[in-house]
């Protein structure tokens, strides 16, 4: 289906005041996210050319930005739909960067920090050509070693008293050493509704793949991670959602694949969408922004609309730089309203 096709058929279905009226609806959804807090650093260059003694790039120095990414990006999205959400994440014992993370976050989000030693809050540090915005290399400030017992039964003590009070547990899974096999048992026993993204990135490829987790009530991944979960890199996508339903109890799961659109497996039907953007500014936080928005649609069973509401939260997080601005509800009804120039 052509994307000007399906933009009509969806808003046939689905007129602006249904949607506000969906949006509306989460303003009372009781949220907990978890996930690892990452600070982004971008740092604009120019690049002037290989170095005389050494065969590396020589760069000029421009100006660098910091933005909120992992689980404060997560929270700060979700915070713009409802009013009640708790960060629970880690810093570390050094270069914690809370005066920064307190002025990231939104005002609306409850904290709850626990520390990890002979750890920094983890940094990742991006060096662009200014020029064109394209990224040169990333130095990481991490240590993803797995917490230590003391920390975890600390965790697990609070997940105990606090699960009971959420609606819905969003989990952000970077596979940095904080969330193990443990705490992965005791969130999908006691989780009302729990949403994860477990995320295969450059510090864990290979050994962070959602089956880690077997009964989500719903699950986002994209098209690599799919096919790493599966061990399987050329069937087509709704081959491997399938293969993935047979060796988990995933509810409901969303595949993206960026200018490809994205796929939904729910009660064994396959819903798409189309992407609306073909030129992204830079995908870093796009999957987050889509995981946030999207979990809220899916414990609120808005199946059918949330493929294509995915699309257009991506359309909007791919057209800034990093995690610099969050997806809000008058961001995604300006773009919803914008796609009439598609169908005209």
């Amino acid at each position: 289906m052509e994307v000007k096709e399906y933009i009509k058929n969806i808003k046939q279905k689905y007129p602006i005041d249904e949607i506000l009226v969906i949006l509306k609806n989460f303003k009372s959804i009781k949220t907990l996210v978890i996930g690892e807090i990452i600070i982004d650093e971008y740092h604009f260059t120019i690049p002037k050319g290989r170095a005389i003694k050494d065969p590396i790039l020589s760069v000029d120095y421009v100006y660098h930005e910091t933005y909120g990414g992992g689980a404060l990006a997560i929270a700060n999205h979700v915070s713009n739909f409802t009013d009640n959400v708790t960060l629970l994440s880690l810093i570390g014992d050094r270069n914690n960067r809370m005066e920064f993370i307190s002025k990231c976050l939104n005002p609306n989000i409850r904290t709850k920090f626990f520390v990890k030693d002979n750890s920094p809050t983890i940094t990742k540090k991006r060096y662009l050509n200014h020029l064109r915005n394209e990224k040169l290399f990333k130095v990481e400030f991490i240590n993803d070693y797995p917490i230590n017992e003391k920390l975890e039964k600390d965790i697990i003590a609070f997940l105990e008293s606090e699960l009971p009070k959420f609606d819905l547990v969003i989990v952000g899974d970077f596979g940095h050493g904080f969330i193990n096999q443990n705490i992965i048992s005791l969130l999908e026993q006691k989780s009302k509704y729990l949403a994860v993204n477990v995320q295969c990135n450059s510090a864990n490829l290979g050994f962070n793949l959602a089956t880690k987790y077997n009964s989500a009530s719903y699950v986002t991944m994209d098209m690599k991670e799919i096919q790493y979960t599966t061990g399987d890199r050329f069937s087509d996508i709704p081959t491997l959602m399938m293969k993935l339903k047979e060796r988990t109890n995933f509810g409901k799961f969303l595949v993206t694949m960026g200018q490809g659109g994205a796929m939904y497996y729910h009660n064994g039907d396959i819903y798409s969408s189309p992407a609306f953007v073909k030129r992204p500014v830079d995908t870093v936080g796009a999957g987050d922004a889509v995981f946030a928005v999207t979990s809220l649609l899916a414990y609120a069973k808005e199946d059918k609309i949330l493929p294509f509401i995915a699309n257009c939260v991506g359309g909007i997080a791919v057209s800034y730089i990093g995690n610099k601005e969050s997806v809000t509800k008058e961001k995604l009804i300006s773009f919803i309203k914008g796609l009439d120039d598609e169908v005209e």
